[in-house]
């Protein structure tokens, strides 16, 4: 970035008050959206998807952001490995479906062909002294946390480590290594991908704007209620590896640490999962024996996001495709024994998460279209913005480290 542009952004960070939402150069400025992807989202992990998505060799799936394509596979022996979607060659797309299974992953412009390891099988006509081995795909980090599939772009990713260990007994569990995925829906926002995040990272709306979650999470009623009913859920379960709390989310997070999130919230009385009327929509999950009447949280770096019932789990995604334009991508996650239509109906297991989806989604634009006016300004966050603070407050960080 040249230093004009990264003085201006300098001066923008340096001018940003603290508890303020931001100033409206944050959201619309092509410098700083530029920044953000190099500082952001090519040097953090990205949850790619899930094991049960890709169970046979050759099997594939892409992800996608702002310009870029990553190739997720599994290779000959099993391996999850990763790839830069971009033919050595010229650099078309090889996978032009966002799934599938191939042998070999075959460049439809000049037939430029690659091993599922990314590295170059063939090229045709190529000249003399022409070394295969150095044009193979540009890989991408890899790590697999218990069936979950995180990617990095940069060669320096930050550490799971910590989060690996403090959440060992979470992830049995829940058992996350024994889950499929049911459903993955997307949700495109003509919005800053960073509106979005916000929305996600505070409750103060809940009430407000969904009725229906507001019908069953606790987390919606007004701070000081909700923090008795969360004392009084979390009373007498010092043991209990369910309700351990873990706070080393975005600007708390330990040098060299991804950052992660990890606490248990209680639902309103009688209400055992998120669905209509809170009622068990698919069997138990992981080593779960019973419905407690809670539901965990669990973030994972700045952009994906985990909600834990009892008897299912939902993953949360938010990437930039442009500047003003984002995509939300939900997924629903239930036991690999469970089976649709007998042990579970997709529309009970998806109807909450979807109609608060698309509630969030019309929230989101219209809060583009007023940052977009003239007379915008930052306004000051509630006590139930603290979340979005932390998150402001790393995001400012990671702007200009």
């Amino acid at each position: 970035m040249s230093s004009p542009s990264r003085l201006k952004i300098q001066d923008l960070v340096a001018a940003q008050r603290s508890g303020y939402s931001l100033a409206q150069a944050f959201y619309k400025d092509q410098d700083v959206y530029q920044q953000e992807i190099n500082q952001i989202f090519l040097k953090h992990w990205l949850y790619a998807g899930h094991v049960s998505q890709i169970p046979q060799s050759g099997d594939y799936f892409t992800l996608e952001f702002d310009t870029e394509s990553v190739i997720v596979a599994r290779n000959s022996v099993g391996e999850v490995k990763a790839h830069m979607n971009v033919c050595r060659h010229r650099g078309s797309r090889i996978c032009l479906e966002s799934s599938g299974s191939k042998k070999s992953l075959t460049c439809p412009y000049h037939a430029w062909s690659y091993s599922l390891d990314g590295e170059l099988l063939s090229a045709r006509t190529m000249p003399e002294g022409f070394d295969r081995s150095q044009h193979g795909l540009h890989k991408v980090q890899v790590a697999v946390l218990h069936g979950l599939i995180f990617i990095c772009l940069s060669e320096h990713a930050p550490s799971l480590d910590a989060l690996a260990r403090d959440l060992a007994e979470v992830f049995v569990l829940f058992g996350f290594d024994t889950m499929k995925l049911a459903e993955t829906k997307s949700y495109r926002i003509p919005a800053n991908w960073k509106l979005a995040v916000e929305n996600y990272q505070e409750c103060y709306h809940c009430a407000p704007s969904h009725p229906e979650f507001a019908q069953i999470h606790a987390m919606a009623k007004a701070p000081q209620v909700f923090q008795t009913a969360k004392a009084n859920f979390h009373q007498d379960q010092q043991n209990n590896p369910k309700f351990k709390a873990f706070n080393r989310y975005f600007d708390l997070a330990e040098a060299g640490q991804e950052g992660y999130q990890y606490d248990r919230n209680p639902l309103l009385r009688g209400s055992v999962s998120g669905s209509a009327g809170g009622k068990a929509v698919a069997p138990l999950l992981g080593n779960i024996s019973d419905y407690d009447g809670g539901a965990s949280e669990l973030m994972v770096g700045p952009l994906s996001y985990f909600l834990l019932y009892d008897d299912h789990m939902l993953g949360y995604r938010f990437l930039p495709l442009s500047e003003d334009e984002c995509v939300c991508d939900v997924s629903w996650f239930v036991h690999e024994k469970a089976l649709a239509g007998k042990d579970y109906q997709l529309d009970q297991l998806t109807w909450l998460w979807d109609v608060t989806t698309q509630a969030d989604k019309k929230i989101i634009m219209n809060n583009q279209q007023g940052v977009d006016s003239r007379y915008y300004q930052s306004g000051p966050l509630s006590a139930m913005e603290h979340f979005q603070q932390h998150f402001l407050r790393w995001y400012l960080q990671a702007l200009t480290r």
